[in-house]
């Protein structure tokens, strides 16, 4: 389990690219949600995860088809193949087999080379603070001399 885990934690990339793939290129860079109500929000959010993971479902499936390997099937490939494909094609399985057959051979046309390995660490370079940086003088403050609860007073209104 502990190759395993080794394994999947380089795979930790994927998620921010499935990230820019919502963002980027399914939403649009400038495009954000319509709505105004919650409930609007909601539906436009779910429907563009479900739109996502059908795309992702077709990308996975051609890539089945080729080396079984889905990070060297392009997603705006992918996309774009599925927003060709006739509307009409669901009318019977045989149809929709066909078109899903047909979008599958255009999105293997071309594949993507084979990622590298990535090992960077998850650090941030330098961390501003809000704050002052303590110093050797900040050792010796002095603190307040009465207690905390006789040195707070609150105020309320008549």
């Amino acid at each position: 389990p502990a190759s395993e885990l080794a394994a999947l934690y380089s795979e930790r990339w994927e998620f921010e690219s499935a990230l820019d793939e919502l963002k980027t290129h399914q939403r649009g860079p400038r495009v954000v949600l319509r709505s105004k109500l919650a409930d609007g929000v909601y539906q436009e959010a779910w429907g563009m995860l479900c739109v996502h993971y059908a795309i992702r479902a077709l990308l996975c499936q051609a890539a089945y088809r080729s080396d079984g390997d889905p990070d060297r099937v392009s997603f705006t490939r992918t996309m774009r193949a599925a927003r060709r494909s006739p509307r009409r094609s669901a009318e019977t399985p045989v149809r929709l087999a066909a078109a899903v057959f047909h979008a599958t051979t255009e999105i293997l046309q071309e594949l993507l080379p084979q990622r590298r390995f990535r090992a960077n660490l998850r650090v941030v370079r330098r961390k501003l603070p809000s704050f002052g940086v303590k110093r050797s003088e900040h050792r010796l403050w002095p603190l307040p001399t009465p207690p905390i609860i006789q040195a707070i007073r609150i105020l309320s209104l008549p």
